[in-house]
């Protein structure tokens, strides 16, 4: 079982154009709505696979009875708490036929004190899961100990607790005790401070951050695939080659996959493989679709995975 929270979810409008054009109208040949969040991509990800999850986090107003709706329309479990006041943001999604894009982040609404403690008591009123993922930006109104409380108290229940966030966000999780951090390599570039351009880089980075504490770091790296590496073990999984759709959820999909193979108890390296045919079975699809089993086990046999 795998809990997300997401604290600031999205109705994403993708509108795909034959082609960019400046002061002038873009007639779109189809639109995609979807829920979207790190978290909530995650879950629905999990829910295609089979692996049970359950999706937490705030909701406001229309649009986020809309996200609610859509996420029912795939089967995801929800349990979210609504804000009084405000929207779910909408993050439009421009993308061309040649792959380019342009992805616009909305802006939130703020949660009032009542929601905050609301979703903080329902976290845990829920069965512990497997995995708890905390995951994105704060949303106005969130204290900044916020993602601490939540996994100081989870690691107290023997929860395992996950980090996908990124600048503030991803040191406190660090820094409260979280077991396994997905940035990717923008994210533990900043964290660092340092430019990682080379796959030796993020790995040199990644051990520098299991001595914060860290047990495992999964850092994606886009074209160049992803690195699963502990205290024990070091690999190195490289996505097979794929007509590109849209990288939209791909870093999502990839932790979905790699969270649910190791709930069910598979060896580090078979999680890493699966993870990478998610993340890039949701590369290959266009807009904010997201990759399904088909697709993913299609694609598994043709990772390549090296233990470095």
């Amino acid at each position: 079982m795998i809990h997300t929270i997401t604290l600031n979810p999205t109705l994403d409008l993708t509108y795909m154009v034959e082609a960019f054009h400046t002061d002038d109208t873009v007639r779109a040949h189809t639109v995609y709505r979807a829920p979207g969040g790190k978290g909530i991509n995650v879950s629905r990800l999990c829910n295609r696979i089979g692996h049970p999850t359950v999706a937490l986090g705030f909701l406001a107003g229309g649009t986020g009875l809309e996200v609610a709706r859509l996420l029912e329309d795939e089967g995801v479990n929800t349990w979210f708490t609504p804000l009084e006041q405000g929207e779910t943001r909408t993050n439009p999604i421009i993308q061309a036929n040649s792959g380019e894009h342009l992805r616009v982040s909305g802006l939130g609404p703020v949660a009032d004190a009542r929601a905050v403690q609301s979703l903080r008591d329902g976290v845990f009123a829920l069965r512990p899961p497997d995995w708890l993922l905390v995951s994105g930006s704060r949303l106005k109104g969130t204290p900044q100990d916020f993602y601490t409380g939540i996994i100081e108290e989870a690691n107290a229940q023997g929860i395992k607790t996950v980090v996908d966030a990124d600048g503030a966000e991803l040191e406190h999780g660090i820094a409260s005790g979280a077991k396994l951090i997905k940035p990717n390599r923008h994210e533990l570039e900043r964290l660092l401070k340092r430019q990682l351009p080379t796959v030796l880089d993020v790995l040199s980075a990644a051990k520098e951050v299991l001595k914060q504490g860290v047990q495992i770091v999964a850092a994606s790296m886009g074209g160049d695939g992803a690195l699963l590496v502990s205290q024990e073990y070091a690999y190195h999984a490289k996505p097979p080659a794929i007509q590109a759709g849209s990288a939209v959820g791909a870093g999502d999909s990839f932790l979905a996959g790699l969270l649910a193979k190791l709930a069910d108890g598979l060896e580090p390296k078979a999680a890493l493989r699966f993870a990478i045919a998610c993340g890039s079975a949701t590369a290959s699809v266009p807009g904010s679709q997201l990759g399904h089993l088909e697709l993913i086990q299609s694609l598994e046999p043709r990772v390549e995975l090296e233990e470095l």
